[in-house]
């Protein structure tokens, strides 16, 4: 354990037990375990998950609670104010800050504005935890490109640091704000690996899972329209919060029309740690994303010992070699039916296999990837 830890305080919209907010939550959360030995963590969020009105059960709002080996504050969502926030932030003389996402108004853009202003003395450290990515930045670009050329104008970039969780966000971040500080450091994964444990597979049929937020960039509509053009039997479980009406609408009247053979069951949202169990039940994840900075319900399939059936637009690719799954160009629907095909005709031997191979691949990945060196190197 550090001896004088310098104290990090990491703003981010939702924390546990929140987890509507999908991948962000979880990131946040391995982050403050993680490096809990080794900083001071305080963590300032709200008391109310994403999309809720209604506040965490049990939580006691407004005041610095100790839990698990870190401090949070859960600023009550209903009264929360900027004067309350500038309090809050400053009052924590931290000696970073650390900033998640890019286009909050609360917790990136106002701490941002007190750094500008000068108010703000702590390092800041900013993950945009791939907001920068064209597929991002292409829904409501409108709102995003704006801010971005205002940031740049301001010359934000000179007083912070950037977070890249990997190459092609270092790339993506310089693309906009070229000569920024920015150091690399992998997203710290979910190291709770549950036990190997296959499940019943019959050649000819098939359980998939999606599990994401049900907007457009997570892409069910094609799992849909994949799921129309195939053959075998297949029953096909939906979990994630519902935050595009108009987009599950549609995806409604698509499952209205599948053929008998494609049987579809929508359990809603469900808490992280439900996830693992209802995994283990099926036999090939499905999330044809239009892009992902990390996936962790993908690496989640990886550590329950499922193969994915997955887009080329995540972090997690060459699956096939791997006997892992496969990563499929979204222009080619064809193949996310050929590559459907394959794994229903798999017996149990070539399904405990693929099995096998996906839960080595998580394990072998959270132990390469140990090393805090990166994060050290960031709040350095």
């Amino acid at each position: 354990m550090a001896l004088n830890k310098k104290k990090i305080l990491l703003l981010v919209d939702w924390f546990a037990p929140g987890y509507k907010a999908g991948g962000p939550i979880q990131s946040c959360v391995n982050f403050a375990f993680a490096l809990r030995d080794d900083f001071d963590i305080y963590v300032l969020t709200t008391d109310t998950d994403h999309g809720e009105t209604v506040p965490y059960e049990n939580i006691v709002p407004n005041k610095w609670i100790a839990e698990n080996g870190f401090h949070i504050f859960y600023t009550r969502k209903k009264t929360m104010s900027l004067k309350q926030l500038k309090q809050t932030i400053l009052g924590a003389d931290a000696d970073y800050v650390y900033l998640n996402h890019f286009y909050s108004p609360y917790f990136v853009i106002y701490p941002l504005w007190l750094k500008f202003s000068g108010r703000l003395k702590s390092k800041v450290v900013l993950c945009p935890r791939g907001a920068l990515y064209d597929s991002a930045i292409a829904v409501k670009s409108f709102k995003k490109k704006p801010f971005i050329t205002l940031f740049r104008w301001l010359n934000m970039q000179k007083k912070i640091t950037f977070h890249a969780t990997n190459s092609r966000e270092k790339k993506a971040i310089e693309k906009f704000f070229p000569g920024s500080e920015t150091v690399i450091a992998d997203n710290l994964p979910n190291t709770d690996q549950p036990a190997f444990v296959t499940c019943q597979k019959n050649a000819g049929s098939l359980k998939c899972i999606f599990i994401a937020r049900i907007l457009p960039i997570k892409n069910l509509l094609f799992v849909l329209n994949t799921l129309a053009a195939c053959a075998e039997d297949i029953s096909f479980t939906i979990i994630g919060p519902v935050e595009d009406k108009n987009y599950w609408k549609a995806c409604e009247q698509q499952m209205d029309g599948l053929p008998k053979n494609i049987r579809v069951n929508y359990l809603g949202p469900k808490k992280n740690n439900e996830l693992a169990e209802i995994l283990m039940e099926h036999h090939l994840f499905v999330l044809p994303t239009q892009g992902e900075n990390f996936g962790h319900s993908i690496f989640e399939s990886f550590l329950c010992g499922r193969p994915v059936l997955i887009s080329d637009q995540t972090p997690w690719l060459r699956l096939a070699e791997k006997k892992i799954g496969w990563d499929l160009p979204l222009n080619r629907s064809d193949l996310y039916c050929e590559a459907i095909k394959q794994a229903a005709a798999f017996g149990q031997q070539e399904f405990d296999d693929y099995c096998q191979c996906a839960w080595n691949y998580a394990k072998e990945y959270i132990s390469s990837r140990l090393s805090k060196d990166g994060y050290l190197k960031l709040f350095s």
